[in-house]
């Protein structure tokens, strides 16, 4: 979706940032059928599957992390944020839907 994010820049300071979203099993309730969206400040970097993940090239400071979901109908405006720090060290989310259709994200590196 937004090539740039995903491209490193080595005339910038960057911090790699990958976001992957674990497999669940398939079913109305787990968001499996759908397609997470990754967003950074306000612009769409991916689409992920189950078991997909994204790399994003971020340049250092602070940023807004979000995932939603890509059906409309059954998002219903269900998404996670986080605020993160980009500070030159790699970093790993991993992303969810839980049992009762809230997403979840959490930092694993």
């Amino acid at each position: 979706m937004n090539q740039q994010m995903v491209t490193p820049d080595a005339s910038k300071k960057q911090t790699p940032v990958t976001v992957t979203r674990l497999k669940q099993f398939i079913g109305s309730a787990s968001g499996g059928t759908c397609k997470f969206v990754v967003n950074v400040d306000g612009q769409d970097v991916a689409m992920l599957r189950q078991n997909q993940f994204v790399t994003a090239y971020l340049e250092n400071g602070l940023h807004k992390l979000r995932v939603s979901n890509d059906c409309s109908v059954m998002s219903l405006g269900m998404r996670k944020s986080l605020d993160i720090v980009a500070d030159g060290t790699p970093q790993e989310y991993v992303t969810e839907v839980g049992f009762w259709g809230q997403y979840r994200m959490w930092r694993t590196k």
